[in-house]
């Protein structure tokens, strides 16, 4: 190499030599942090204590819960087995129309408890459907 092109070859890796760190560290400090443990579904409310009616099935108990007041409530679904469908949906209905002018309330996936907070503008009649969301079907109603 002459010496013109080996103080341009100087030149070019000092210059790599400042840059490559730099980059690798920037690239670093943007990289998003990861979330651990974050959930799909909100967080679990407080339960609410005072029972209105509860409704035993075969594989779940449904039980409706509501406060001193009477100005909340709360659905809870006890699946005592697993669902044979790997993802439920559960809408809530004034009547037995069907999903046509449900409001979706939440999803049940396995075995457990699901607590489900619920509007205030319940009438007397209480009726929910638990729906397949894959298979497009109705498993199941539930009527308090």
């Amino acid at each position: 190499m002459i010496k013109s092109l080996r103080k341009r070859h100087l030149q070019i890796w000092t210059v790599l030599a400042v840059f490559i760190p730099s980059a690798i560290i920037l690239g670093y400090s943007v990289v998003p942090k990861k979330l651990y443990n974050k959930l799909l579904q909100p967080p679990i409310t407080e339960v609410l204590l005072v029972k209105l009616k509860s409704i035993k099935k075969d594989k779940f108990t449904a039980t409706l819960f509501t406060n001193n007041e009477r100005t909340q409530y709360q659905l809870q679904l006890k699946n005592s087995a697993a669902l044979t469908v790997p993802s439920a949906l559960i809408y809530k209905t004034a009547t037995h129309a069907g999903l046509k002018n449900a409001d979706l309330i939440g999803r049940i996936e396995g075995k457990g408890n699901y607590y489900f907070p619920l509007k205030a503008d319940l009438a007397n009649s209480y009726s929910f459907i638990l729906y397949d969301i894959i298979n497009q079907q109705i498993i199941d109603t539930i009527k308090f």
